[in-house]
């Protein structure tokens, strides 16, 4: 069984703890990475939602990940993959994927489309503001932009819808600090 991973879960070191066999770098055709996904636990409330990435349908893109081999054990099988849907709230999608060695195969992805899709006119700067106040049970979500945009960056990618958030998060975070210096 294989897993496709395009944010967190590429870096995370999830895959450790679940008996993965190999992982890999693969391509998944017609998707991009986008930030409209609202996190109203992880990395921010119902009040102060986070963004976190999903997948959108782009017939032009590839989405460079990371794939995850499991061994077909039905009873950790479905532990994982109970897991992972608690993880990203969401049933995962079988679609095909090419690995680094030119192999195509199957792979569970996680693509969420629930009712915390966020309104897709939301501007840059409203992204970057809600990523600044939300905060949730994982941490701040100040943090998850960040580690996503290191993670991909550490392995040479630079995703423009990574990149331009986490880039408008850091200017929103000196124009706080900014202001905060201002007022002492």
């Amino acid at each position: 069984m294989w897993i496709f991973g395009y944010g967190s879960l590429m870096f995370d070191g999830w895959e450790s703890g679940h008996g993965c066999i190999e992982r890999t770098l693969a391509d998944l055709a017609g998707y991009r990475r986008v930030f409209n996904k609202k996190s109203v636990k992880n990395w921010g409330t119902r009040e102060w939602p986070g963004l976190t990435l999903n997948l959108k349908q782009s017939a032009t893109c590839v989405c460079l990940g990371a794939a995850f081999a499991f061994a077909d054990d039905d009873s950790k099988s479905q532990d994982l993959l109970n897991c992972l849907t608690k993880r990203e709230a969401c049933q995962p999608h079988s679609l095909a994927i090419r690995l680094l060695d030119g192999h195509d195969v199957k792979a569970l992805v996680y693509i969420y489309e629930g009712q915390n899709i966020l309104d897709p006119t939301t501007s840059l700067a409203e992204k970057a503001s809600m990523v600044v106040r939300a905060k949730g049970k994982s941490g701040a979500c100040v943090d998850y932009v960040r580690q996503t945009f290191e993670g991909l960056s550490s392995i040479g990618l630079n995703d423009p819808e990574v990149t331009s958030l986490w880039e408008a998060v850091r200017n929103n975070l000196v124009g706080q600090t900014d202001m905060i210096s201002g007022l002492e």
